[in-house]
């Protein structure tokens, strides 16, 4: 995160690191502690506070696809679609942004399609 925050790569301009370490150090993040699989409403629910104790405007979810689970099932556009839903809907209800990170599928050698993300029920 520092790399992106400062543009450059700190572990060759390690002379700037304590200088972006203190700008970024001064940023309202917050983090929750959620990792692997999750249900949605509890995710949605720990938003909520979020944006209630500490007046967020902006939520990040990395990564969707993690967090869903969606092995599991066997519409995974089914389970993706539901989710950005209950997302959208929040983020209208609460006038916050949320920024949802959907990493693709790997593909040698191929141009990254619908499929990438969504697989080819799409």
């Amino acid at each position: 995160m520092l790399n992106q925050f400062s543009g450059k790569n700190l572990e060759k301009n390690i002379e700037l690191f304590d200088l972006y370490a203190d700008k970024f150090e001064t940023l309202p993040l917050k983090f929750l502690k959620f990792h692997g699989s999750t249900n949605l409403d509890q995710v949605l629910d720990a938003m909520d506070y979020a944006v209630y104790a500490y007046d967020v405007k902006h939520i990040i979810i990395d990564n969707l696809q993690f967090m869903l689970n969606i092995s599991k099932f066997s519409d995974i556009y089914e389970v993706q679609n539901i989710a950005i839903d209950k997302f959208r809907s929040f983020s209208t209800n609460k006038n916050v942004h949320i920024t949802i990170v959907v990493h693709p599928r790997k593909e040698d050698n191929n141009l990254l399609s619908i499929s990438s993300v969504f697989g080819s029920v799409k």
